[in-house]
């Protein structure tokens, strides 16, 4: 069985120091900084010069949107769901996608990586379950399994799925 891909996300709510501390015990393969909140280039420079060491820095478009140049910096970058005709204008770089159904799926098709989501319960939205995930699995060869991963439980639940990873805010965080 492959190695499960870990792919932590990043939230405002946590300082850089925490997030650093977090890259350090659980050296996900992926990082992507993400805050919708604030936009702090000295931040975002400090956060990639940290997480190079240690995994692949990713930016999340939405964070920068206003700010595209930032993303000339970082090698991958995660576009939303609303961005999805945008995945080829990245050739150059490793392409996330957050997709929610099967329609931006196959939308996603040219992205390197796709992010399929919510699997479990979360934060107040019903998950999709891992039925839904491998059939999403048979259409995209790399998905990221997203939303209500908090712990091992759930993660060795992706493990007997076909995702080629999971992806998660709170399990790296607590």
């Amino acid at each position: 069985m492959p190695k499960l891909i870990k792919y932590m996300i990043t939230d405002p709510r946590y300082s850089l120091n925490e997030i650093k501390n977090s890259i350090l015990k659980h050296r996900p393969d992926f990082v992507c900084y993400r805050n919708k909140t604030y936009f702090d280039k000295k931040e975002i420079l400090e956060f990639l010069e940290f997480a190079k060491k240690y995994s692949n820095p990713v930016i999340n478009f939405d964070t920068v949107k206003d700010n595209p140049d930032i993303i000339e910096y970082f090698e991958s970058v995660h576009l939303p769901s609303s961005r999805l005709k945008q995945i080829d204008d990245f050739k150059n770089k490793t392409v996330f996608a957050s997709t929610h159904t099967i329609e931006e799926v196959k939308k996603a098709v040219n992205a390197d990586y796709i992010t399929f989501s919510p699997i479990f319960n979360s934060k107040g939205r019903n998950g999709l379950g891992i039925e839904k995930l491998n059939e999403i699995c048979n259409i995209h060869p790399k998905v990221i399994a997203l939303g209500g991963i908090i712990s091992n439980n759930e993660v060795e639940e992706i493990k007997k799925s076909k995702a080629a990873g999971f992806a998660s805010i709170r399990y790296f965080f607590t």
